[in-house]
């Protein structure tokens, strides 16, 4: 039997009173909520405004539509859901790698400990398995979502201020937390499994595309979950998020989905500082049809359409625009549009050329050998170790998958390296999907599954390190 597909309005509605029941109840367990749009108070401090408002929606979506009603729907929609290939694939990833991400950082926590000197430690929660999340910058991030941005000019940028942080990730947390009972870093952590598990789905999508092989792109998927440095799609930082919309726009405008691959670009531009290089991957793309190879120079062919061009350039753009958008918003704040910028010198991201990086562990280990540098900074040699492999897959990633996903890896990797050195170089190459996507292709079947154990060992080791404040971040 053939079922009668529901208009769009009819699922709005549907939706609108789900949601709606769901505020409802939020309401009526904690007492209500009241946040802020920029100058726009919001407050909800009666359950039963919510609870009439899904009944509306639901009356007249039932007086016009009365096929398939509201419980069959949703009922249907998450049976659909639950047997979809992609969800059948990345859910017993997602569960293993990020359950045992806190696993190994509880049990790390009870019978490691923390260092004896750990001036950077804070806490929320006594008990230890609550407060796992709450390590290093998550703090920024649940203070600007409880407090919103401050600035203050007189110490310029010799104090750490908050503006240095884009705002996607922590209004996510301020406004969900808001239906959540108010647990900001739980909530932090719920977008990032969240977001996580829908990077994978779509990092499937892609690497199905891209590969035209279902067994790369769940074993891409896998190692992508289980890389050392996975550790941080666990917990309140932007790395789930940022990697989503990498992915949503790539796989979007690939597809020709030029309106979803401009939000997910625009969001993407507002959730980390480097999101606005996006525009250049993505502009590769638009441009990779109009490059005669044989004579290496770009041409017109006479049947593309203006249109189909413009629309390609917005969305290349929106990332640009999202980073506009925060850069107005601070240049209200504090009378310079890229003070977020500048900011970032308080934290020792200050220009350094590449070859200052590489010549001091260089020198160091021409005078010493490599074990003392091993045994003298232990960390720096795991970061090195990290950046060699990023930058061993780009011409690999390049004969592979192209110029654009090639460029992706250097515009990630290579800019933090020169204002900011090894400084968490390692959370920042867990974005790097076009190298999963690589080697899920490059690794033979046979020794796949000794990749994966290698890597997800590693990240127990990090996970150890982040968890016990030790200087991994």
């Amino acid at each position: 039997m053939t079922t009668v597909k529901l208009p769009k309005w009819a699922t709005a509605l549907d939706v609108l009173a789900i949601v709606m029941a769901a505020v409802s109840i939020s309401v009526l367990l904690t007492g209500g909520f009241r946040v802020w749009f920029f100058k726009l108070e919001l407050s909800v401090t009666g359950w039963w405004r919510p609870a009439l408002w899904s009944a509306i929606a639901v009356a007249i979506r039932h007086a016009l539509v009365r096929h398939r009603p509201l419980p069959q729907h949703v009922a249907g929609g998450v049976r659909a859901w639950w047997r979809h290939p992609d969800t059948q694939l990345a859910w017993p990833v997602l569960v293993t790698t990020r359950c045992g991400v806190f696993l190994v950082g509880f049990l790390a926590v009870l019978m490691i400990g923390y260092p004896d000197e750990s001036p950077m430690r804070w806490r929320i929660y006594a008990n230890h398995f609550l407060d796992l999340p709450a390590r290093w910058d998550a703090g920024w991030y649940l203070g600007i979502a409880m407090q919103g941005y401050k600035f203050d000019p007189w110490v310029g940028t010799t104090v750490q201020q908050n503006i240095a942080f884009f705002p996607a990730f922590p209004m996510a947390m301020r406004y969900l937390s808001a239906v959540l009972g108010h647990q900001l870093l739980w909530t932090g952590v719920g977008i990032s499994l969240v977001a996580f598990f829908l990077s994978q789905v779509y990092f499937l999508r892609l690497a199905r595309l891209e590969l035209g092989d279902e067994d790369a792109a769940a074993a891409g998927m896998t190692l992508l979950a289980a890389y050392p440095f996975a550790v941080f799609f666990s917990v309140p930082y932007t790395e789930s998020l940022f990697l989503l919309t990498l992915l949503g726009a790539v796989y979007h405008f690939r597809r020709g989905g030029l309106a979803k691959a401009a939000i997910w670009g625009f969001i993407c531009g507002l959730t980390r500082p480097n999101g606005f290089l996006l525009s250049i991957v993505i502009g590769l793309m638009a441009l990779s049809p109009f490059v005669d190879r044989t004579r290496r120079r770009l041409v017109w062919p006479a049947e593309t359409p203006i249109a189909a061009v413009a629309g390609q350039g917005f969305a290349a753009a929106a990332p640009i625009f999202g980073v506009l958008a925060y850069s107005a918003f601070v240049w209200q704040l504090t009378g310079h549009p890229f003070t977020w910028t500048a900011q970032n010198a308080a934290w020792g991201r200050v220009y350094r050329s590449i070859d200052a990086l590489v010549a001091e562990p260089a020198a160091f280990i021409f005078e010493h050998g490599v074990y003392e540098f091993a045994v003298n900074q232990p960390i720096n040699i795991v970061y090195w170790v990290v950046v060699l492999f990023a930058f061993a897959a780009v011409w690999p990633v390049y004969r592979r998958l192209g110029l654009p996903y090639a460029a992706l890896i250097l515009l990630t990797v290579v800019p933090p390296m020169l204002v900011g050195g090894l400084l968490s170089i390692g959370r920042i190459t867990s974005v790097l999907f076009p190298v999963f996507m690589w080697l899920g292709a490059a690794v033979p079947a046979r020794h796949r599954t000794a990749w994966i154990g290698l890597f997800a060992l590693f990240q127990g080791f990090v996970a150890v390190m982040f968890f016990t404040w030790r200087p991994l971040y």
